[in-house]
């Protein structure tokens, strides 16, 4: 009877080949989530890199979309005065003058007055009052700053896009760190529930976050 009685274990406490399973498969688990650990750091940093990247492009877009702007309305200031003077000169009846202003008009300008000129403005009521009416004339440079516009709100949009996947990435890095400590803690504890419970969350965790990292670009 006292044999038999020395046999058994304690009551809160099983015999140590009951344990045997969890070591290797927590190890198992361990491995694996530190691998995905680095893993998913690596891919942050990279998302990092090029969401960097991304905004460096948005930048200098911008600044070049806004440069092209303020040269455009210096251009169609210098362009306004040009044709003030041409207007000036035709007032006086100054002919020649007319034609020295007009030979000088830059392209832009020139379309514009002589598509104006076709409505017979100093005859017509119904003309244009000028030739730098929206139909008749393009601000230089306001189509390459509204293209640098719509790529520098692209290259943005991309940014961030890259810079969600990179959070989502260091996020399973949290995951996975949880994992680390539960599948280590797991084969520590003496109570069987206990021990179970701890190792069962660990594997839940490790499932949601290598299935979150496989939906996650790469």
């Amino acid at each position: 009877m006292s044999m038999r009685s020395d046999l058994q274990a304690p009551p809160n406490q099983e015999p140590k080949e009951k344990k045997k399973w969890v070591e290797p498969v927590a190890a198992l688990l361990m491995a694996l989530a530190t691998v995905s650990t680095a893993w998913c750091g690596y891919q942050s940093a990279a998302w990092t890199r090029q969401s960097n990247r991304l905004m460096n492009e948005f930048n200098a877009l911008e600044r070049k979309a806004g440069l092209l702007t303020v040269q455009g309305m210096q251009q169609a200031t210098i362009h306004t005065g040009m044709f003030m003077q041409a207007l000036a000169a035709h007032e006086a009846g100054n002919d020649k003058l007319v034609n020295f202003y007009v030979e000088h008009f830059p392209p832009e300008l020139r379309k514009a007055y002589d598509t104006w000129l076709v409505q017979k403005p100093f005859e017509n009521p119904n003309a244009d009052p000028h030739p730098f009416v929206p139909k008749l004339y393009v601000t230089p440079g306001t189509r390459e700053a509204a293209e640098a516009t719509a790529k520098a709100a692209d290259s943005q949009q991309q940014a961030g896009a890259a810079g969600s996947v990179s959070g989502q990435y260091l996020a399973n890095t949290v995951l996975f760190a949880t994992v680390l400590f539960f599948a280590s803690a797991s084969g520590k504890f003496e109570q069987r529930r206990v021990r179970v419970v701890a190792f069962a969350f660990a594997v839940a965790v490790s499932v949601f976050a290598v299935v979150r990292t496989l939906m996650l670009p790469r």
